[in-house]
């Protein structure tokens, strides 16, 4: 689905939610009118059709708002561990406080630019070359830090926390919504845009601008869902905003 652009993956929602209406319609002028009983069990499935539309959107969103917010709290932690490590190489003779501090500026450098990136290719060449800015940092650690444990207590645990956090980050950006729940949804709201329309069927007049409200409203809700839980994907995006400012910091901008 990520392949799809916004834009087009709204149309398409709002497309789909159009065909549910016509099919609910459709069916509803071959059923035609029955008796009172139908009718009333028919508002009892209906009614209990848009309360589980209502909550499994409101579950599905929820579920994708806490996420965002837990990767931009993990984006401001690594800042604040890259911008601590920053100011403990200070306490490093040469040449491993420099070596340490251009090791931390490159990785800094190299995490803005994966996280602007919306194409998983380039995010991908990122992530593996991680490992190569964490071997580098640590080394510079390791040696500058030889032979005085107590000044390897105070810097070698920054370092740690930067190298860890990584993990952190890339963990959370892979939890998203179940691909099952997210059908799930998709389907129970097809369901409860049909059973609206097949009333309008059965009676033989077509409330097409209600129907498109409806339909709308459900598609922009599940469309924003999605957007939220690829926060690199479409329009609301997380702020990088506090690694950008400890890189500038890094290099004395």
């Amino acid at each position: 689905m990520l392949w799809i652009p916004p834009p087009v993956l709204f149309a398409i929602l709002v497309v789909g939610a159009y065909v549910s209406s016509d099919l609910g319609y459709r069916l509803g002028r071959r059923v035609g009118p029955r008796d009172e009983a139908f009718d009333h069990q028919l508002g009892i499935v209906r009614g209990a059709t848009f309360a589980m539309v209502a909550f499994l959107i409101g579950f599905a969103f929820s579920g994708a708002a806490s996420r965002y917010v837990e990767r931009l709290d993990i984006i401001v932690k690594e800042a604040n561990a890259l911008g601590t490590a920053w100011l403990r190489a200070d306490t490093l003779p040469e040449p491993s406080r420099g070596q340490l501090r251009g090791a931390l500026r490159d990785y800094a450098a190299d995490r803005v630019e994966a996280l602007r990136q919306s194409d998983v290719e380039p995010v991908v060449a990122h992530i593996a070359r991680a490992n190569t800015f964490h071997a580098r940092i640590w080394k510079a650690g390791i040696d500058g830090t030889a032979g005085n444990p107590a000044l390897a207590l105070l810097v070698l645990p920054a370092l740690n926390e930067v190298i860890d956090l990584h993990t952190t980050h890339l963990s959370a950006s892979k939890r998203h919504l179940p691909v099952a729940i997210l059908v799930g949804v998709l389907i129970t709201a097809g369901l409860s845009l049909g059973l609206a329309a097949f009333g309008h069927g059965q009676i033989g007049r077509r409330f097409a601008w209600l129907d498109l409200l409806y339909g709308v409203v459900l598609a922009a809700a599940l469309w924003m869902t999605i957007d939220l839980d690829y926060p690199r994907y479409g329009l609301i995006r997380a702020s990088i905003d506090p690694l950008i400012e400890t890189l500038g910091g890094m290099r004395g901008l």
